[in-house]
């Protein structure tokens, strides 16, 4: 072979495969099977941003971006459409599943569902890699100046400030929720653009925090699929009973019985005298709820396997729906005060601490408030991140349990009790303090 030959055969072959600053093989083409265009319509025109498929069900697919791609200035968006790589000339309708809203720097878990492509690509977290700076990433997205839809550029990581991951090269503002990728895996998700360098949130947080959002399928992201223990259900494996190979049974029972059964919010049937029994369901996750006039909603996700007969148990309680709506209080520590506000099972918190200097917010978060486990993610003022998990007593005036900053992750017990009191010139609007809590994190 002459050397122009080698050369040319050289040439063929890095264009189809790029190299890492490693050295590893990066193939360009399968990773843009895992990177969508995102286009956000709104009354007054349209954002086009970039994300990334983090998880896949046999139902939906998951895409993770950046919350401002998918959020106005003051207006709600009127559609998501997704594009796939592999399916240029369609578009896919996409839903909020949870976001970080007015969070500049904030995450959005979008998920498409239907008629989904097949032939994509669920992209590979990076949570491990110790970044020293200089390392070389590639950028896939759709920069608005000079590029072109799937736009590839390379850059170079400069490192950590604080919990952002800082890089440089050729990114746009258009590559805004889309990953930064190191040795062909997300290293990190790409939140602001400034000039040739860009800010992102790592792969050890922004993994954390999409993953453990209600609504993410956990399933498909472990290898572990055993059911989660469950005080109120028995969960029984038992191939033989269901009609078709890889299918699954859902058995709900309730005590009392003549309950209302919902499954992914549609109903299904009433129990008694026997249960309710749902056949030939596809292995995924599901929303299990039981209502029954004079008791608490009883809910549940599940993830059922391939074959699996599952049954469960709701055991309902007497009484109205627990919340947790209201200001709560340690008395340990009376300058803080934790303000709760739900929305079905969705609880925002924001944490407001009182002394001579005034009220200010502390932290702010957001979770679920399931049966009468609250579970609550937070971020500090200080830009550190955590975990709550409290049990509310069967009086509604009382919340125990533990929290954990991400920073250690050592336990430390909380208990709570719900006061009418609340913060100093928190119900004042116009203050500079209620302003603060109202704008935190924006």
């Amino acid at each position: 072979m002459t050397c122009f030959m080698k050369i040319l055969v050289l040439c063929m072959f890095i264009g189809v495969v790029g190299l890492s600053s490693a050295g590893a093989k990066v193939d360009i083409g399968t990773l843009k099977k895992g990177i969508v265009k995102i286009t956000t319509e709104f009354a007054n025109g349209r954002k086009v941003g970039t994300g990334f498929i983090a998880g896949k069900s046999t139902k939906h697919l998951f895409i993770v971006t950046a919350s401002h791609v998918v959020e106005g200035e003051a207006e709600v968006p009127q559609a998501i459409e997704v594009t796939f790589f592999t399916h240029q000339e369609d578009t896919f309708s996409a839903t909020i599943v949870k976001k970080e809203g007015g969070d500049p720097r904030g995450l959005a878990l979008l998920k498409v569902g239907g008629d989904v492509p097949e032939d994509v690509e669920v992209l590979s977290w990076d949570a491990t890699t110790q970044v020293v700076g200089g390392e070389e990433i590639h950028l896939i997205g759709f920069p608005r100046v000079g590029g072109n839809d799937w736009a590839v550029t390379k850059g170079t990581l400069s490192g950590f400030d604080g919990p952002v991951l800082k890089f440089s090269g050729a990114v746009a503002e258009g590559n805004s929720g889309g990953p930064v990728l190191f040795q062909g895996q997300v290293i990190g998700v790409v939140m602001e653009v400034t000039g040739q360098f860009g800010n992102a949130k790592p792969a050890q947080i922004a993994r954390f925090t999409v993953e453990n959002w209600p609504g993410y399928p956990r399933s498909t992201t472990t290898t572990d699929t055993s059911p989660e223990p469950d005080s109120n259900s028995t969960d029984v494996v038992s191939p033989s009973v269901v009609p078709q190979p890889g299918m699954a049974t859902l058995v709900i029972e309730s005590s009392p019985d003549k309950a209302q059964v919902f499954v992914d919010g549609e109903y299904i049937g009433n129990t008694g005298p026997g249960p309710v029994v749902v056949r030939d369901v596809e292995p995924d996750e599901y929303d299990v709820m039981v209502t029954k006039d004079g008791f608490r909603t009883w809910k549940r996700t599940i993830a059922i396997r391939s074959g699996e007969r599952r049954t469960m148990k709701a055991t309902l309680q007497e009484g109205q729906d627990l919340v947790v709506t209201g200001v709560w209080k340690n008395p340990a520590e009376p300058t803080i005060s934790y303000v709760f506000n739900q929305q079905g099972n969705h609880v925002t918190m924001t944490e407001v601490t009182t002394s001579f200097l005034g009220t200010v917010v502390t932290a702010q978060g957001e979770g679920q408030l399931k049966g009468n486990q609250l579970e609550i993610m937070y971020r500090t003022m200080l830009g550190t991140m955590g975990q709550s998990t409290t049990t509310l007593a069967d009086d509604g005036q009382h919340l125990t349990g533990t929290f954990q900053d991400f920073s250690n992750m050592i336990p430390v017990a909380i208990s709570l009790i719900r006061t009418g009191e609340s913060p100093p010139a928190f119900s004042q609007p116009g203050s500079a303090d209620f302003n603060s809590i109202q704008n935190f994190g924006r």
